[in-house]
């Protein structure tokens, strides 16, 4: 697909072909079809040298984190306290950052907004800062919306760089937001130039989301996506908006807050289509006063320095020496037992919190807006790490299977009608010929009642599986499934396979 030239090797390891992109035989797809994209800012992310803000280098430090959830590319997107991006200004830091994301099996795009466009230059400043970016080993760029205000500027640029990104080995990729309402005339050129288009679940406002509201947009995305033959661009479904949305939302509680999170959890990575997650989005932090939070990574979010070893004296004329005692052998052991040792229970082999770095060794810095999350204590890495059934691990879970499950990787996708429970229900349908592939059901209940639902008239309609349901993830504990009876909580959510 993509026409490669011949680069000198300041190109970074990470652009190299490996095993499973396109073109080394193991798969027709590109990394980027179903890709779990991680939009991050990196001045609130990871602060690696103690100024209190975070870097690029800060971001390399948790590349393990990154690994362990299992994204396939990161996204720096500075916010509007951060300082820009600039490949001058921090070509050391996305070196050893890019560096440190290839070992990681990590890619690195970078956002483009409206400061890259310098006065009197149109977009030849970006598109310059778009080529130094290329060459030091981008992955690729997202688009912010800022860039869609002008319809006929936007479509020329959004050509220039598809042919610049296309110049270069390696599958670099466009993602972009959706063009403002105001500019849907722009939407055919995106289509046709960019290869992903953001489509936020949810848009914002102070209404809770219905199952009407959200099918008809994942529908919408998910069936708009052409075939892998296809030239055209396809849709990610994105939870960028879900931290500050969900928070504005006129949800009751922080538990129906909570469940309503795990709920679209579920919706965008069991579906047929790439994700774009928000940094925090899979600790269920809760943004400070709308703005973005700092990431946090303990319940205190701050990284005690080591204690200082003692000083050796250099003056040995002031060391006071004290009286000699002789050494004194212990008794034989038969007649000094040890202690006895503490029962199982009040052993712990997790860490102490307090011993784990944060976000930074001082105060944050004063510039940051949002600085801290209202709900850090209980949503933060090391606490929802140990949950085995934190929101955290919820991801993790969706995740893999999003990755390695063949149904929900390839399988085609259905919605079924039943808005009038404000219940969200769809199936994953292995691909003709696919003999290890099952049928899966998704289950996200949106009611505030229990919910008590019968499919096995629609499933036999459909001519799809019914029966016994294995449970391959959940948003709450529900009991064992059956087609015929399926039991779930208020806000509850359910996603398994039919029985072979």
């Amino acid at each position: 697909m993509w026409l490669g030239l011949v680069l000198p090797c300041t190109c970074g390891p990470q652009v190299l072909a490996r095993p499973g992109w396109a073109g080394s035989g193991v798969t027709v797809e590109t990394w980027w079809q179903r890709a779990v994209f991680y939009c991050l800012d990196p001045a609130t992310f990871q602060d690696s040298n103690g100024d209190g803000r975070g870097d690029l280098g800060g971001v390399a430090q948790r590349m393990d984190y990154l690994q362990s959830l299992g994204v396939d590319a990161i996204i720096l997107a500075p916010a509007a306290s951060s300082p820009q991006l600039s490949p001058a200004d921090m070509s050391d830091g996305f070196d050893d950052l890019e560096r440190q994301a290839s070992l990681h099996h990590v890619r690195v795009l970078v956002a483009l907004d409206v400061s890259y466009l310098q006065p009197n230059s149109g977009g030849n400043g970006l598109l310059a800062a778009a080529r130094s970016w290329l060459t030091q080993g981008a992955a690729g760029f997202f688009l912010e919306s800022s860039l869609l205000s002008d319809p006929q500027f936007s479509a020329d640029l959004l050509h220039q760089l598809r042919s610049l990104t296309s110049a270069f080995p390696g599958d670099r990729v466009l993602l972009s937001a959706a063009p403002p309402p105001e500019n849907a005339a722009l939407e055919p050129e995106l289509r046709r130039e960019v290869q992903l288009i953001a489509t936020p679940l949810l848009a914002g406002g102070d209404t809770p989301p219905t199952a009407a509201t959200l099918r008809s947009q994942a529908s919408e995305s998910i069936n708009a996506a052409p075939s892998i033959s296809s030239s055209r661009s396809r849709h990610v479904l994105s939870g960028l908006p879900l931290l500050a949305a969900a928070r504005n939302l006129n949800v009751p509680n922080d538990q129906e807050r909570g469940l309503l999170q795990r709920d679209l959890a579920v919706l965008m990575l069991a579906s047929r289509s790439a994700v774009l997650l928000g940094y925090g989005e899979e600790l269920g932090l809760d943004p400070a006063a709308g703005n973005a939070p700092l990431m946090q990574w303990t319940p205190s979010n701050r990284t005690i320095p080591p204690a200082k070893p003692p000083e050796i004296p250099t003056d040995f004329d002031a060391i006071e020496y004290k009286a000699y005692t002789p050494y004194i052998a212990p008794l034989p052991r038969s007649l000094n037992p040890p202690p006895p040792q503490l029962p199982a229970a009040f052993v712990s082999e997790k860490p102490d919190p307090l011993t784990l770095p944060g976000f930074s060794s001082v105060s944050p810095d004063a510039s940051l807006s949002g600085v801290a999350a209202p709900n850090g204590a209980t949503a933060n890495v090391v606490t929802e790490d140990a949950e085995p059934d934190s929101l955290l691990n919820l991801y993790r879970h969706l995740i893999q299977l999003h990755h390695q499950d063949p149904t929900l990787y390839d399988g085609a996708q259905l919605f079924l009608d039943h808005d009038a429970d404000d219940v969200l229900v769809w199936i994953r349908r292995p691909t003709p010929g696919a003999r290890i592939s099952t049928t899966v059901l998704a289950v996200c209940n949106l009611a505030d009642h229990n919910l008590h639902l019968d499919l096995n008239g629609e499933l036999r309609t459909l001519r799809a599986p019914s029966g016994d349901l294995r449970t391959l993830a959940t948003g709450s504990p529900v009991p064992f499934q059956d087609s015929e009876d399926i039991v779930l909580p208020a806000g509850g959510a359910f996603l398994g396979e039919f029985s072979r």
